[in-house]
Parts: structure tokens; C-alpha cells; sequence
């Protein structure tokens, strides 16, 4: 069985929580917000990428398509007039006019177009000028990857500090909002669990089904007497020391908390039967029947003690505090140092 206090809910027999308490059970954990944040900042970075690579391809689209309208103005202002003319035609188009690589070919046949290359038919004949066009686009986007790499790189830095240091003060707000948690369940006197522990402990008993539980709840005999007589210093040191022997009483499993006041309670989720409870209670009777030394003075103290089970005595943490009150009164009411809530 996992500890009680390990895992907080919310719970039927605790007050409804804080708006505080509600919004920082669901903040995200401080990987989850790392995670978040890198996804968003991939999604950003696939986004430009995406955008500059369109920006390339529409930019060469603009500017073969602009290559093409002034080859064909070129090749209107210049006749043809005899076969032996092309090469020379070609060379004037290439130097004169600019178009990269020109040359004439066959209109039609494919297979004088290299890759890269555009056609367009040469007017009154059956050939046609091939050329490589420029493409802004590219020229542009190759001459500026330096600039980019570098500009990618200072950004990418600077992003990747940005990340870390959230992820650290993620970390950090993380981890104090689970010490706040920790704190606001234990009693601040005896570090033994408060009623807060208590009612997450029993209410988490209850949801996952116990079949059986025991509640043992404990209230100090002659407490007042010594916060009357010697203060209350004395009266913390007293239940400091009851905490530390109860603590060695009870099992791993076991919730032990302080309720308030002189109030202890032990909350065992599995138990053998009845006599095992009787057993404890005599052990706690004892244990605590020691002198408390302070200083030169022995202060004794005793206890009582009331015992209630589930679901025999009640369902839920409510009926069964009531239901081991009632008992605990009738134990000092008879003396007889512990009583149970239901009759063997």
C-alpha cells in the first residue's frame, strides 16, 4: 500500500478548496511546459521554412516567366535570314540580350532541353531559342544563407536560453508549490500530518474501495494541567515527545496526525482484527504512560483512547471521528483507558 500522504485529492470530508488551491493543481508540471514550449517553437520554425521556400519558388515563377516575355520580344525584333545565322543568333541573344547558355534547337524535340532550361519557338521558323533563365529567387536565397545560417544561429541561441531558463524557473515554482503542499499538511509543532492529511488520507482509503479501516483516536489525559501550571512551551515539548513515540508505534502504512490540541489520530487501512487494535491501544497506553523529562522535572501524562472501524461504524471520515469520539468519552468516562465503538 502506498502511503497516504503521497498522492493529494480532493476529498468528500474536507472543505472544497481555494481558488488558489484549484489553480495551482492545474498549472502544467515544469517538462510538460518545456515540452509545450518546444513544440511551439518547432511549429514556428517549420512556418518560416515553409514561408521562405514559397517566397522562393513564386519569386523564380515571377522571373522566368518575366525571361520568357522578353525572350520573345527579342527574338520578334531579330529576322532570321539564313540557316548559317543561328549560331550567330544564338551568340547575340546570349551576350547582347542576356539570356545564359543560349542556343538554337529543333522546335519540339525534348530532348535538346536540359534541365533547368526553357524553350521559346523563333518566329517564321521551325526552331526554337533554349536558354537557362535566372532565378532571382534561388540566386537571392543562396546568396543570403550565410547571413542566415548565422542570423538562424544567434536566434536559435538566444531561444535556447530563453527555454532553459524558463525550464529552471519552471523547475523551481514546481518544485515549491509541492513543498507549499507538504507543508499545508503537516502540523507545524510535531511534522506529524494536520486534519488536512487526515481528511485526504481517509478519503483516499474510501475511494479506492478498503474494505476494512481502523481509526484510533487519541486525546492526552492531564495535558491541560501542564499548559496551566508550567505554560505552553512546556505543553509543545510534551506533545513534540508524544509525536515521536507514537511515531515509532504505528506501521509505514499507517496515517498518524495531530488533529489539534492534545488530538492524535492513527488511521490503519488494513488490520487483522479487533484484538490487533485492543493490542495497539494498550502499547500507545504505555508508551505514552512514560514520564516526559523536562529539565529536572518528570511530567507524566496519559491518554485515551476511542477505536472505530469501517464499515462498521461508519462510511465516511465524518462517522467514523464521531463514531471513535463517542467512544473516546465513554473511555474516560469509565477509565478504562480505550473503549470501542461497536460492542464485540
Amino acid at each position: 500500500m502506498r502511503h497516504f500522504l503521497a498522492t493529494p485529492r480532493a476529498m468528500a470530508v474536507a472543505a472544497d478548496k481555494t481558488k488558489w488551491e484549484r489553480d495551482a493543481d492545474a498549472l502544467p508540471s515544469a517538462r510538460r511546459l518545456f515540452g509545450y514550449s518546444a513544440m511551439a517553437i518547432l511549429l514556428l520554425a517549420i512556418s518560416v521554412f515553409g514561408a521562405a521556400v514559397f517566397a522562393v519558388f513564386q519569386i523564380d515563377d515571377a522571373a522566368v516567366g518575366h525571361e520568357l516575355s522578353r525572350a520573345r520580344v527579342a527574338l520578334t525584333a531579330i529576322s532570321v535570314e539564313t540557316e548559317g545565322s543561328e549560331a550567330a543568333l544564338a551568340v547575340t541573344l546570349g551576350t547582347i540580350h542576356g539570356f545564359e547558355g543560349a542556343h538554337i534547337g529543333v522546335t519540339g524535340d525534348v530532348a535538346s532541353i536540359s534541365a533547368g532550361e526553357v524553350a521559346v519557338p523563333i518566329p517564321g521558323t521551325d526552331r526554337q531559342l533554349i536558354w537557362t533563365p535566372r532565378r532571382l529567387g534561388s540566386e537571392l536565397f543562396m546568396q543570403l544563407a550565410p547571413i542566415r545560417v548565422i542570423t538562424s544561429l544567434v536566434f536559435m541561441l538566444g531561444i535556447a536560453f530563453a527555454m532553459r531558463r524558463l525550464y529552471l524557473l519552471a523547475c523551481e515554482l514546481e518544485g515549491r508549490r509541492v513543498q507549499a503542499r507538504a507543508l499545508a499538511t503537516r502540523d507545524a509543532l510535531t511534522s506529524l500530518g494536520n486534519r488536512l492529511a487526515f481528511n485526504e488520507g481517509m478519503a483516499r482509503l474510501l475511494d479506492e474501495g478498503m474494505g476494512e479501516l481502523a481509526l484510533l483516536y487519541l486525546d492526552l489525559d492531564g495535558f491541560k494541567q501542564v499548559n496551566d501550571t508550567l505554560g505552553h512551551g512546556a505543553g509543545d515539548e510534551v506533545l513534540r515527545t508524544v509525536a515521536e513515540r507514537l511515531s515509532k508505534l504505528v506501521q509505514p502504512v499507517d496515517l498518524l496526525v495531530r488533529l489539534g490540541g492534545d488530538e492524535f489520530v492513527v488511521l490503519r487501512g488494513e488490520y487483522a482484527s479487533r484484538d490487533e487494535l485492543a493490542q495497539l491501544a494498550i502499547t500507545i497506553k504505555k508508551a505514552l504512560a512514560e514520564p516526559v523529562q523536562l529539565g529536572a522535572r518528570a511530567l507524566q501524562v496519559g491518554v485515551s483512547i476511542g477505536i472505530a472501524t469501517a464499515p462498521a461504524d461508519g462510511t465516511s471520515g465524518t462517522e467514523l471521528l464521531e463514531a471513535a469520539d463517542s467512544a473516546l468519552y465513554r473511555a474516560k468516562r469509565d477509565r478504562t483507558g480505550f473503549a470501542m465503538a461497536t460492542a464485540a
